[in-house]
């Protein structure tokens, strides 16, 4: 084998109908086909995220929990859509989908843009009185004064059950145009279905972010690096096939294209002139997906 592969040559190609890799082999997959939208679309959730750490960062200073909510709410209206950028990336991998990243990634940006806006708000203000109470227990603890056990498990738990349920709320956001309260129900019934799952997304995501912060300033160069990419990476990949069971994602998305593909195909034979039979025009008609990406919770589409 010579040191310079020929580029021009075919490869072997790959089964339509092989199956996917699971665990660390998928990831790795992913990682060598899709790491380069995956981290473009990290440093732009990095850019989306710096006014939002900076705002939160300056009440943390005026020691003001008030300013620090206050500017998390401010800050998530751009980092939401940066976030679901950042998901909408990782699952259509996870989809093997193909296509441009730059091209898609800003058409979905465009899509998810008005809905990702108050769950990231929400995220931030919740991040960010996590971090608010974490600290103060250990800064209390470093003062020598013991919160209490009851505290400490609070607290714990807090970190816990709502990392659980941001790992099925991203994914939602993205994935189906419904209202934010249904993404939010359909969240708790997920982590309550699919607990270990939902725990071990939680954890992942407790421990990097956790080691970032300990980490500052060294910390910075992490999330550049790695931040949303890896965690979002293995949460999607964790909880996706929990997703697809309940919503049926991929078979949508299938049904969508295949409408889209016969509705191309009737008006390019309607400019050729080509008379349509009935069925043919009725599928046009009428064959064309609901909006956006999914179902509603409850199982109507949309």
């Amino acid at each position: 084998m010579g040191l310079f592969t020929n580029y021009t040559k075919e490869g072997p190609g790959v089964d339509k109908d092989a199956p996917r890799k699971t665990g660390v082999g998928r990831f790795f997959e992913l990682v060598g086909r899709d790491m380069n939208g995956m981290f473009l679309a990290n440093l732009l959730a990095c850019l989306g995220f710096a006014p939002v750490i900076c705002l939160v960062y300056i009440g943390f200073l005026m020691n003001s929990l008030l300013v620090m909510v206050a500017s998390a709410a401010v800050g998530g209206i751009l980092a939401g859509p940066v976030l679901a950028g950042m998901y909408d990336t990782v699952l259509r991998a996870l989809r093997d989908e193909p296509g441009y990243w730059w091209t898609t990634y800003r058409r979905a940006f465009r899509q998810n843009f008005k809905a990702s806006i108050l769950p990231g708000i929400f995220y931030c203000v919740i991040v960010t009185l996590q971090i608010f109470v974490v600290y103060f227990c250990f800064n209390m603890l470093a003062q020598g004064v013991n919160v209490g056990t009851g505290m400490w498990v609070a607290a714990v738990l807090n970190l816990l059950v709502f990392h659980m349920l941001f790992a099925y709320m991203w994914p939602q956001v993205v994935l189906l145009d419904q209202p934010f309260r249904q993404t939010l129900a359909n969240s708790v019934r997920c982590m309550l279905a699919f607990l270990p799952h939902a725990l071990a997304a939680s954890i992942i995501q407790i421990l990097f972010w956790g080691l970032v912060i300990l980490c500052m300033p060294l910390g910075i160069l992490l999330m550049i690096v790695f931040g949303f990419w890896f965690t979002c990476e293995l949460c999607c990949q964790i909880v996706s096939g929990d997703l697809e069971r309940v919503f049926h994602i991929e078979e949508q998305i299938r049904a969508k294209k295949e409408a889209e593909l016969a509705q191309a195909l009737a008006a390019e034979r309607q400019e050729g002139g080509e008379p349509q039979d009935e069925a043919q025009a009725a599928q046009a008609e009428s064959g064309v997906w609901p909006p956006r990406k999914g179902t509603t919770g409850d199982g109507t589409e949309k």
